[in-house]
């Protein structure tokens, strides 16, 4: 039993899927624990050691009967704490989940339970000590119900950092808990507080915490209530918080138990023993909580790759588990009298029983993890009802038969006869079978252990004396079993022998470890803040980089525009940072730089071309960042050095990007969130009414930012003005009545659009053109066309509709997009600048094409399945996905990246001042 800590399965407790599936199969998942089992083993062995020191040093300061006093205080605390969020919180840890959309909700369930139990705790705690038979300990109860309520302040904070792997953030904030709480501790020992001390130590450490862990997360959830989200939640917290109930109400029983049949002196001495019996279950408990539950939550739905996986967990959690077991029974006299002092030597026969039940609990705690990531929380619960029946009588008979021994006796054969069994039932009915490697896996793990043990044995007892003997035993121990499971540990914790090899040498750090796997930390630049298909595509793929466990930010270069992407940015959780737009190459880089730093990016995407340069000097030469630049402009434009990764957006262009610009090249097409952008007739239904639009009116929709560009923007494929102009000369031409034109935008060309409609309407003698302003969400206007016009991605939300679309372009261009001349888009991009000669009447014949009703519905279903296999936006993920990895894989050395940035630093200052000298020339002259 261990008393330190919270629920292993209250995650929001004891700190990412929501969205869908990252990874899928065992090998990726063991890459996921890899990387967790670094962070949280790492975090934990910190902890234990400095918790090791500080007990040693208050153990020599407070008698037994004052540790014993507390024992009951926080034995009360943990079983109360169990309730505290109702065990929600793990839903947000969960990856089948969406923390968006019950965060909030779960922030205010939690914060009203846990206030509420914390008032009960802190009014019940005098008559509850006096029946525990510890009237001592109620003033520590009572201090100890300020920690409930901050278990649920900061549950979801907590549970997020879990979700997203970042197992270094939540070290961060148990190092920052750690040191005021425990210097509190010490001072308030030498003061003479007793118990108190260790309670006040505890709210100390865990506001510090839980603040860090606030400020370490991309996203923060204000209370909300979501009538119809509480339901579900409930359904899944509930079992998991009774099961929690139970468990921490076990995992205590004894001293709950030990308070009316022993002295509170006997308790001290019993919680040393515990202490220590569970380092092993301190040091993966973490490591369980943390990365077991999401990272087996992701393959719930895949029974054999999850039964892999189980077998591979059980495997590490013996590497960890049985040999600190096995030396800690071989060394318990030495171990207890070198660490704690002679006062404590009773403990040491206890210890040597509860180190068993140390080892078996670990176990325990990798299946109720495995159990509440595939959601059987209702057979956990039935386990656990199991284990409290039968451990209470257990404690009872062993205390009377044998004291403190006795109960120790009664917590390793309940483990090994009720609750591993139990667990392994549960786990069965869910997943099947399960395969005989689950148990011979841990063969060699065992036969390791011994002989480590047993060689410390031997190394204790020739020696004799009692500091020289458990120092001289103990590094036998570890060299004995390192030795004995080399193997097993090159095969099973390759992160391990990855760590030893790249950070101890100090190149790299520990930040580039992983970089091929872990979750990355993006940076989206934009380059402004108007509305159009370009930003609208980057903020849809931050918001999937995000649900994947990315910690996305987006940046934006700040500038007064008509119609802003902040409020479709904000609608997707995003709050845009904004850098100056003025300033020049350096002062952008400057900028950016401050955001790439604040923000500890991986990479820093750019979706502006001319933005490339800035972005390559604001990372610098650091080998553990890397730049992408996209371009998707409708012509070649490579603004900086061969070393950074170049996306376009077109067969053609990557052609010509792998011929000129180098092997870091990619493709990437626009992608649509067919999520939103699909067919949906009562959203059709109510924009038509909400513009007059008659059922029976034939729509021509063209959706776009309506801006006056340079003749090099236009050419460039941006404009969507000549295209809007052309579509009403050929309503004009064409004087039918039944078919009207809408635009939905606004821009810099609205003002010339606006006054050529009314002239339109004006000759027609109708409403032909409707002018809706921009939308903050245009789907409406694309699900109410009879036919799309567009190019870019506008031309694929129209296709995602079923609509049948005609592609516009410079010069008049228009094209139906049809099977038949789709690979002309496919290589070229949904655009054209070809000049055909008569403009208006080219377009008017793809919209005779399509008079017919049949043939607008066949070729819109064709459009659907087409942009639905081709450019759906969990796609578009994947393939950011490794284009992020494989510019991080790329080993330019140090020199290399220095050498880019002054190159690309020297062509700007040399077309600066070649564009001064060629102003003063005209001046001149």
């Amino acid at each position: 039993m261990t008393v330190q800590g919270a629920p292993p399965t209250v995650v929001g407790a004891e700190p990412h899927a929501e969205g869908p599936e990252q990874r899928t199969d065992a090998q990726a998942l063991r890459r996921d624990i890899g990387r967790g089992v670094i962070w949280a083993a790492a975090s934990n062995i910190l902890m234990r050691i400095g918790g090791i020191s500080v007990t040693a040093v208050v153990a020599r300061i407070l008698s037994p009967e004052e540790f014993g006093v507390f024992a009951i205080a926080l034995a009360v605390f943990v079983v109360v704490t169990s309730l505290a969020e109702l065990g929600m919180a793990s839903a947000v840890a969960r990856s089948v989940l969406e923390p968006d959309d019950i965060a909030g909700t779960v922030t205010s369930i939690s914060l009203i339970v846990s206030t509420s139990l914390a008032i009960l705790m802190a009014l019940s705690a005098g008559p509850l000590a006096t029946v525990l038979g510890v009237p001592e300990a109620a003033g520590p109860i009572r201090v100890m119900s300020i920690c409930l309520v901050l278990t649920g302040i900061f549950a979801v904070p907590g549970a997020q950092l879990v979700r997203n792997f970042r197992q270094d953030r939540i070290l961060l904030g148990t190092v920052a808990g750690f040191v005021p709480a425990n210097v509190v501790l010490i001072v308030m020992a030498l003061a003479g507080q007793g118990a108190m001390a260790f309670s006040w130590s505890r709210v100390v450490g865990q506001v510090v915490t839980g603040l860090v862990f606030v400020a370490c997360v991309n996203r923060r959830y204000r209370p909300q209530w979501r009538r119809e989200l509480v339901g579900p939640l409930l359904r899944f917290g509930l079992p998991l918080s009774l099961a929690n109930l139970i468990n921490w109400t076990l995992l205590n029983a004894d001293y709950l138990v030990m308070g009316r049949m022993v002295s509170a002196e006997q308790i001290g001495v019993y919680m040393i023993a515990f202490t220590v019996a569970n380092w092993s279950t301190a040091v993966l408990g973490s490591v369980l909580n943390g990365v077991v539950l999401p990272a087996f939550g992701r393959v719930s739905h895949d029974t054999e790759r999850l039964v892999e996986s189980l077998v591979s967990a059980t495997r590490l959690v013996g590497l960890v588990a049985l040999p600190m077991a096995a030396t800690t029974v071989a060394l318990a006299p030495g171990l207890v009298r070198t660490v704690f002092g002679e006062t404590w030597a009773g403990a040491a026969p206890v210890l040597a029983v509860l180190a068993v039940y140390g080892a078996s609990f670990a176990f325990t705690l990798l299946y109720v993890n495995v159990l509440v990531a595939i959601g059987a929380t209702t057979k956990l619960l039935v386990v656990q009802v199991a284990w409290v029946s039968a451990l209470v009588p257990a404690m009872v008979w062993g205390i009377q038969v044998g004291g403190l021994v006795g109960a120790a006796w009664a917590h390793v054969v309940v483990v090994l006869v009720v609750s591993l069994p139990g667990y392994l039932w549960a786990l069965r009915s869910h997943l099947g079978p399960l395969p005989a490697t689950l148990g011979t896996t841990l063969l060699r793990p065992v036969g390791a252990a011994a002989l480590a043990g047993g060689s410390a044995w031997i190394v204790d007892r020739w020696i004799g004396g009692v500091v020289l003997g458990f120092l001289a035993g103990g590094v036998v121990a570890v060299v004995v079993y390192l030795v004995a499971a080399w193997s097993m540990i090159e095969q099973d914790l390759p992160e391990v022998g990855r760590l030893v090899r790249k950070v101890l040498p100090g190149r790299r750090g520990f930040a580039s470890l992983d970089a091929s796997e872990r979750p990355l930390r993006v940076g989206i630049a934009l380059e402004g803040l108007a509305l159009g298909g370009c930003p609208i595509n980057a903020i849809d793929l931050a918001r999937t980089l995000r649900s994947r466990g990315h910690h996305v930010v987006v940046i934006a270069v700040d500038e007064v525009v008509q119609v802003s992407v902040l409020p479709y940015a904000e609608a997707a959780g995003f709050d845009v940072v904004r850098i100056p737009a003025g300033g020049g190459l350096f002062r952008r880089a400057l900028h950016l730089r401050r955001e790439v730093r604040r923000h500890d990016l991986d990479i820093l995407h750019v979706f502006a071309a001319w933005l490339g340069r800035s972005a390559v000097l604001a990372c610098g030469p650091s080998r553990r960042r890397a730049v992408v630049v996209l371009n998707w402009l409708m012509d070649s434009e490579f603004p900086t050095t061969g070393r950074t990764s170049l996306v376009v957006g077109t067969g053609s262009l990557h052609a010509d990007a792998l011929d000129r610009h180098g092997p870091r090249s990619y493709l990437l097409e626009p992608p649509v969130d067919l999520a939103r952008d699909r067919p949906d007739q009562k959203a059709a239904t109510v924009f038509r009414r909400a513009h007059d639009l008659a059922t029976d009116d034939i729509l021509l929709v063209l959706v776009g930012r309506v801006d006056v560009l340079t003749a090099a923007q236009e050419v460039h494929g941006v404009a969507k003005l000549p295209g809007i102009l052309l579509a009403m000369d050929a309503l004009l031409e064409r004087d039918d009545p039944s078919l009207r034109l809408v635009v939905v935008g606004d821009g810099s060309g609205m003002a010339q659009v606006r006054e050529r409609a009314e002239q339109v309407n004006a000759s027609l003698g109708r409403s032909a053109v409707v002018l809706t302003g921009a939308l903050a969400d245009p789907h409406p206007a694309y699900a109410a066309a009879d036919i799309g016009l567009g190019m870019g991605g506008s031309a694929l939300r129209v296709m995602a509709h079923a609509k049948p679309l005609v592609v516009l372009g410079a010069a008049g261009f228009s094209q139906l997009c049809s099977p038949a001349t789709v690979e002309q888009f496919l290589g070229d991009g949904y655009y054209g600048t070809r000049a055909p000669g008569r403009p208006v009447a080219e377009l008017l014949g793809h919209l005779d094409s399509l008079a017919d009703p049949v043939a607008r519905r066949r070729l819109g279903d064709w459009g659907l399945d087409f942009v639905t296999e081709r450019y759906g936006l969990e796609a578009g993920a994947d393939r950011l996905e490794t284009i992020y990895r494989d510019s991080l894989a790329h080993d330019d050395s140090w020199f290399e990246r220095l050498g880019d940035m002054g190159h690309l630093a020297g062509r700007s200052l040399l077309g600066s001042l070649r564009r001064r000298l060629a102003q003063r020339l005209r001046a001149r002259s």
